[in-house]
């Protein structure tokens, strides 16, 4: 049994980097011995869901959320793993680490067996469906198009080659800031970009054979340069579940919303209804 609050909180361990938890767990350290108490780890817990961009609650129920925290009524399964039943244990930071790493991990593989149904390697054609599986963007058809014609039969993906393209999507807000430097600078992004802005935003290379997965993938216009504004659209899609909301930057923005998912709604309607107009 866990909270909404605490659902949200684990969502947000699995897609952001370590070291912005270690810098809020030392923030609410007083003592300096990367301890914290239980009515702590309510604060961090707050800090830590709310440095994501989840937009999937208004700004009053947020503060409900917030209250339940301050006064919990009931032991969750999280609280007491992490501070006993009484809640009298203190919370090391060595343990909070070793419980993200473990979590991050275990939904890594067990996303890899779904997807690869259940084999020790994964087709790129299913590697396409879990990254595109919470897509809903207008080109969704045209990845769709480009996974038919560009990947070869029988090409796969590893365990480790799928976790590392995992690590890479908890570092998205840096490696956005390394592609706004090519846009600003009017340059292509080809494969060798790519990859050298991974590094820089990581520390790590992907594998060659993921990298050109992507492109083939993510290649618009057939000219071997990456759409990057929606590349990464699609991986925060990917890393929250469907769950991460774009804010509306105007009346038409929203209207073109409301329009979109209109005609969606008239489409299954008539799919359940067995007709065939669309």
């Amino acid at each position: 049994l866990i909270s909404y609050t605490e659902y949200l909180f684990l969502l947000t361990i699995l897609t952001k980097p370590h070291t912005g938890f270690h810098v809020a767990f030392k923030m609410l350290d007083a003592d300096g011995n990367e301890m914290i108490e239980k009515k702590e780890f309510f604060k961090l817990q707050k800090i830590i869901s709310k440095q994501d961009d989840l937009k999937t609650m208004k700004t009053n129920e947020i503060d409900c959320q917030e209250q339940v925290m301050k006064e919990p009524e009931i032991n969750t399964t999280l609280q007491m793993y992490f501070f006993g039943k009484r809640g009298e244990r203190k919370l090391h930071y060595k343990e909070f680490r070793r419980f993200t790493e473990n979590l991050q991990t275990e939904i890594q593989e067990m996303e890899f067996l779904q997807f690869s149904k259940g084999l020790s390697f994964m087709r790129k054609e299913d590697f396409a469906e879990w990254l595109l599986f919470f897509t809903n963007t207008e080109n969704k058809d045209v990845y769709w198009k480009n996974v038919r014609e560009r990947l070869s039969a029988g090409e796969s993906i590893s365990l480790d080659e799928f976790k590392s393209f995992c690590h890479f999507t908890t570092h998205l807000e840096d490696f956005a800031i390394a592609m706004q430097m090519f846009s600003l600078a009017n340059r292509p992004v080809r494969l060798a970009e790519f990859k050298r802005a991974v590094k820089v935003a990581t520390g790590q290379e992907l594998s060659n054979n993921i990298l050109d997965t992507v492109f083939k993938i993510f290649d618009l216009d057939d000219d071997e340069c990456l759409s990057h504004e929606e590349f990464l659209g699609v991986l925060k899609n990917r890393m929250h579940r469907g769950l991460w909301v774009p804010q509306q930057q105007s009346i038409q923005e929203y209207w073109k919303c409301v329009k979109k998912e209109s005609i969606k709604g008239v489409k299954e309607a008539w799919k359940q209804a067995g007709k065939g107009l669309f």
